[in-house]
């Protein structure tokens, strides 16, 4: 398979990933929002059904035990991230030294099905946040590389 092939079938398996995380992340704010009653008067249109809320913590759950995988065992793969990506995105997650500890109490608050709150919104935004900038670098490698 050509450089150009490699490049953007990692492209879109990180596409897929990060759409997916961002949506489910985007869920559970719409979640925290429609608990305040201010917000919801304020806005009557917006809801969030339960098999979405229900969706999103399964990607939720999914991603962020593999993240904690990567981070535990050095793991050379990922279902989530792409192999020629890997090593760059451990290494920036491991600049974020609570990380770990952080992710853990976040997963055991999702299983026990309770309320995620503006620090664990945070924690999932600074992941999102590394995830999305791996996604800029390698559709710029996949941009040069085409010429």
């Amino acid at each position: 398979m050509s450089d150009i092939s490699v490049l953007s079938n990692q492209y879109e398996q990180l596409v897929a990933t990060s759409d997916k995380v961002n949506n489910s992340v985007i869920a559970f704010k719409k979640k925290s929002l429609l608990d305040d009653a201010a917000t919801k008067a304020k806005y009557p249109k917006l809801s969030i059904s339960t098999e979405e809320l229900a969706t999103a913590k399964q990607i939720l759950l999914l991603f962020l035990e593999n993240i904690i995988k990567l981070i535990e065992n050095d793991s050379l793969e990922s279902d989530f991230i792409p192999a020629i990506i890997l090593d760059d995105y451990k290494t920036r997650l491991s600049f974020k030294p609570y990380l770990k500890d952080d992710l853990k109490k976040l997963i055991s608050e999702l299983k026990q099905n309770q309320q995620v709150t503006e620090d664990d919104i945070e924690v999932l935004d600074s992941i999102l946040s590394i995830l999305d900038n791996e996604r800029s670098i390698l559709f710029r490698k996949l941009r040069t590389a085409r010429g």
